[in-house]
C-alpha cells in the first residue's frame, strides 16, 4: 500500500508532468458547471410552473429538468450545434478526467475503492451525455425521452428472472448515494478536489455555501430517482421508474411536492455556479 506520503507526490508529479491534463480537465468541469446551470432553471420553471407563476406556454416550461434536457435546450439555440460540440469536447475531457483520477495510485481501502467506483460510474454518465449532445447536434429528434429510457430499461431488467430484485439493490444503491451527496452537502465536505488557498476568505466561504446547497439538491434528486426505482421494484411496475424529470413533475403535483422541486432546482443552479466559478481551482487527487 502506498504511504501517505508517496501518492501525494506520485500525484504531484504527474500533475507537474502533464499540466495540460489539469487544464482540459478544469475545461470539462467548466462543461459540467454550464449543463448544471440550465438544469438547475429548467428544475426552478418546473417549480414556477405547478405554483401558477410560469406561463406554461413557455417553450422551456416543456424541457425536461434535467441535464439531458439542459443539453436539449442547447440544441434549439441559436448556433445549437456548435455549442452542442464544445459542450460535448468539454464533457468528453471531464470524463476522461474522471477516469485519469480513478486510475491514480491512493488508498487501496473500502473508501479509496468506492471512490474509484464513483470516478468511472461518472465518467460513463458524462460520456454519455456528451454523446447526447453530439447526437443532438445531428438532429434534435435523435435523443429520446430521457424519462422514458429509465423506464424502458427498467422493464428489460425485470423481464428476466432475479430482475426485480437487482432493480431494488440498484435503487438501494442510488439512494445511498443521494444520501452521500446529501451529507457532504449538510457537512459542506466540498472542497476535496479544489485549491482555494488563493481565494480571499469571503469568497471561500460563498464557494463552500454554493457547493453545499448544490450537493444537497444533488442528493436530494439522486435519491428521488432512486425512490422512484424503489416503488417500481416493490410494486413489479417498470411504469413507476422515472428519470429526474419524471421524479420532479410527479411530486410537482402536490402541494408540498413543488417545495421539493425547488429546493433541487436551486441546488442544481447552485452547483453548476460552484462548478463554473471554480473551474481554475481544480486539481487532480488521488483517490
Amino acid at each position: 500500500m502506498p504511504s501517505a506520503l508517496s501518492v501525494p507526490n506520485k500525484t504531484a508529479r504527474l500533475t507537474a508532468e502533464h499540466p495540460g491534463i489539469v487544464k482540459l480537465g478544469r475545461a470539462g468541469w467548466l462543461a459540467k458547471g454550464i449543463v448544471y446551470i440550465m438544469a438547475g432553471v429548467l428544475a426552478i420553471i418546473v417549480a414556477l410552473k405547478a405554483s401558477g407563476w410560469s406561463n406554461p406556454s413557455t417553450p422551456a416550461a416543456n424541457q425536461e429538468a434535467s441535464p439531458t434536457g439542459a443539453i436539449k435546450t442547447v440544441a434549439q439555440s441559436t448556433g445549437g450545434p456548435l455549442l452542442l460540440w464544445i459542450l460535448a469536447i468539454g464533457l468528453f475531457v471531464y470524463a476522461a478526467w474522471r477516469i485519469v483520477s480513478a486510475l491514480l495510485p491512493g488508498s487501496a481501502d473500502a473508501h479509496g475503492l468506492a471512490k474509484r467506483v464513483g470516478y468511472f460510474v461518472s465518467a460513463t454518465i458524462y460520456t454519455a451525455l456528451g454523446f447526447s449532445a453530439i447526437a443532438l447536434s445531428h438532429s434534435k429528434a435523435t435523443s429520446p425521452d430521457g424519462n422514458q429510457k429509465v423506464t424502458d430499461i427498467t422493464a428489460k431488467i425485470m423481464s428476466h428472472t432475479a430482475g426485480r430484485l437487482l432493480v431494488g439493490v440498484i435503487a438501494a444503491v442510488v439512494i445511498g448515494v443521494g444520501i452521500y451527496r446529501l451529507m457532504k452537502g449538510v457537512k459542506q465536505d466540498v472542497g476535496d478536489e479544489l485549491d482555494l488557498s488563493g481565494m480571499n476568505q469571503k469568497r471561500a466561504r460563498l464557494t463552500r455555501k454554493l457547493g453545499s446547497i448544490g450537493e444537497i439538491g444533488r442528493g436530494i434528486g439522486i435519491g428521488l430517482i432512486g425512490f422512484f426505482l424503489l416503488r417500481a421494484a416493490v410494486k413489479y411496475n417498470a411504469a413507476e421508474a422515472t428519470g429526474l424529470d419524471g421524479a420532479l413533475r410527479r411530486l410537482a403535483t402536490q402541494s408540498w411536492g413543488v417545495l421539493v422541486v425547488a429546493i433541487v432546482g436551486i441546488g442544481f443552479l447552485a452547483y453548476g455556479l460552484f462548478c463554473a466559478t471554480t473551474f481554475t481551482h481544480r486539481r487532480l487527487q488521488a483517490p
